[in-house]
């Protein structure tokens, strides 16, 4: 039952106090489905119940301190974690849609040179509970306004594929009809190219999608603005890519931040249309939302001839907006003040 594996802690006081299996159910829906996050809100319990929850295992894992909103719509929830740590979420508007871009680190190790959150180091990761409540905090939030969640990606704070456990289970109590709901396929996770979690990851039943972080189609050059290419060689992971597709036959993303002077030269765009060579990949562009790395954006005008570019040669591609900007909610912003300066500290694969 996929509540045991999301609140052990529960089902041990509920073992401890000799409550009825059906209580676990109950408990499972009300964080999941109903959303609440004080245990007086879940009415389907007994008040006693209710009370001896309170005292031992808080309904809210995770403390929201604040939400920002941007004026695109965009809102920021930064969050306060049992032990003192701060992560940030994302909800992104869209016509037709609620994507909410959540964390599975406090921090991150993998140091990607334009990445606000790579300056962090790492801290710890994420729980199960933590990650998926990300996701419970922002459908409450929005629901007022006759919104709800459409999509979540795993695009937030850290590297999900060194989380893997943790990450997982989170998406499938967000999958799981019994709980959150969410259709698998309105599910992405994006690594940075950890290529054993790749295959691993195509070795799933669950239908989530797969954004790869790539950058740039050249090897030395990825090495220099992305540490964790140091690794394995860009063969190595196009050779991973390829397990998945074949085994998945879902259409695989990779993620392409536009860098001015980088990466958004002819060659580039030449060098990806070589590298990506199956009708399953997708490019995702994004223009660099600025952080203070040194680095600066490939100009709007660039951008668009980039995407054409890559169209001409027959790749299948977009450019993204950036939403969220004045907040630093972007993809590559996100940076819980209290975390900045730190160093980073090496994680072993989970």
């Amino acid at each position: 039952m996929r509540a045991t594996e999301f609140l052990p802690d529960v089902q041990r006081v509920l073992e401890e106090r000799g409550e009825p299996a059906y209580r676990l159910k109950q408990i499972y829906f009300a964080l999941t489905n109903s959303l609440v996050r004080d245990w007086d809100e879940a009415t389907s319990l007994p008040k006693n119940l209710r009370a001896a929850l309170s005292e031992q295992i808080p309904a809210a894992s995770l403390g929201l301190e604040t939400i920002s909103r941007a004026t695109d719509g965009t809102r920021k929830y930064l969050f306060r974690t049992h032990d003192g740590h701060a992560i940030e979420t994302v909800m992104i508007p869209e016509k037709g849609r609620r994507t909410v871009c959540i964390s599975t680190q406090v921090g991150c190790p993998m140091a990607c040179k334009f990445c606000a959150t790579g300056l962090l180091g790492i801290k710890r990761n994420l729980k199960a509970r933590e990650i998926a409540e990300q996701v419970f905090v922002a459908a409450r939030d929005i629901a007022p306004d006759g919104d709800h969640v459409t999509n979540v990606v795993v695009m937030g704070m850290g590297e999900p594929m060194l989380n893997y456990k943790d990450t997982l289970l989170a998406l499938k109590v967000l999958n799981d009809p019994d709980g959150f709901g969410l259709a698998a396929r309105h599910i992405a996770v994006s690594t940075s190219g950890l290529i054993d979690k790749i295959r691993r990851f195509a070795d799933e039943p669950e239908q989530f999608h797969l954004a790869i972080s790539l950058h740039t189609p050249f090897g030395d050059e990825r090495e220099e603005i992305m540490p964790v290419a140091s690794r394995s060689s860009i063969p190595e992971l196009m050779d991973a890519a390829r397990y998945y597709v074949k085994t998945t036959r879902r259409k695989l993303f990779f993620e392409y931040t536009l860098l001015a002077g980088v990466n958004d030269q002819p060659r580039h765009v030449e060098g990806l249309a070589e590298l990506l060579d199956d009708p399953l990949y997708h490019l995702n562009l994004l223009r660099f939302n600025w952080t203070d790395t040194g680095f600066s954006a490939t100009s709007k005008r660039r951008a668009r001839e980039f995407l054409n570019e890559a169209r001409d040669l027959g790749l299948s591609a977009t450019l993204r907006p950036s939403r969220g900007q004045d907040i630093d909610a972007a993809c590559g912003q996100l940076a819980a003040k209290d975390l900045r300066g730190r160093p980073a500290i090496p994680m072993i694969g989970a």
